[in-house]
């Protein structure tokens, strides 16, 4: 009888261990479908959408949402994904997670919500990647990203990163911000199933398959770019 007990309290802990990861590996999925919909909102406004030309010579993309509150002293964090193209097929790699966190001290008030799209234009901007925690503009140039006509001229010589961003709510003030990018190894590990499994190993060493969560966002990237669907999920 004690080994019937036994065994059936093996098989409860792994049914709970079972549900609690199926659901962590949904709510990560969910991220990666939200940042599809930051995109796709950003692209359907005229004067803040990428230009395709950027879309097609950039080397990966991050997306993230941001969340900002302050009175005078002020709080930034959000999560997101990440993207690089493979420099030889310029197919998508799977998505890695990304975390943000930043803090102010200014003259500030109230609460935003912020999406932005980092484009990543260069060598410099990819080997940021390559680092668990990192500070765009620091460990690797930035600049606002241009839209219209004629793009190229209006880019600095050597800028890595371009940012694009859309801002919904009330934030008033000036202040000076820090803000760190990291990679999450928790979503990662949760929505990969690999234990230990590195943002590096992810976006340019093959280690996992592109999800079917991505195909979308792999696929939508590609149409605002103006290129054909590279259909990259593996059966």
């Amino acid at each position: 009888m004690g080994i019937l007990k036994r065994a059936m309290f093996c098989c409860v802990c792994a049914l709970v261990f079972f549900i609690a990861f199926a659901q962590a590996a949904d709510k990560y999925a969910k991220r990666i479908i939200l940042a599809n919909k930051f995109l796709t909102n950003l692209m359907e406004v005229p004067d803040a959408q990428i230009p395709k030309a950027l879309l097609q010579d950039c080397k990966g993309i991050i997306i993230v949402r941001q969340y900002r509150a302050g009175w005078v002293v002020g709080a930034k964090g959000g999560v997101g994904i990440a993207m690089v193209k493979d420099e030889k097929t310029g197919k998508w790699s799977p998505p890695a997670f990304v975390k943000s966190g930043e803090g102010s001290f200014g003259l500030q008030v109230g609460g935003q919500e912020i999406d932005s799209v980092f484009l990543i234009m260069n060598k410099e901007g990819m080997e940021m990647l390559m680092k668990t925690k990192f500070k765009i503009g620091v460990d690797a140039s930035a600049a606002a990203g241009p839209v219209g006509r004629d793009v190229e001229a209006k880019i600095g010589p050597g800028t890595a990163i371009l940012v694009y961003s859309r801002a919904r709510g009330l934030y008033a003030g000036a202040a000076f911000e820090a803000g760190v990018l990291l990679s999450d190894r928790e979503a990662d590990e949760a929505f990969y199933k690999v234990k230990g499994i590195t943002m590096e190993q992810i976006l340019f060493e093959n280690r996992v398959k592109m999800p079917k969560e991505a195909q979308a966002l792999a696929e939508d990237l590609d149409r605002y770019a103006g290129v054909e669907t590279q259909g990259q999920v593996e059966k």
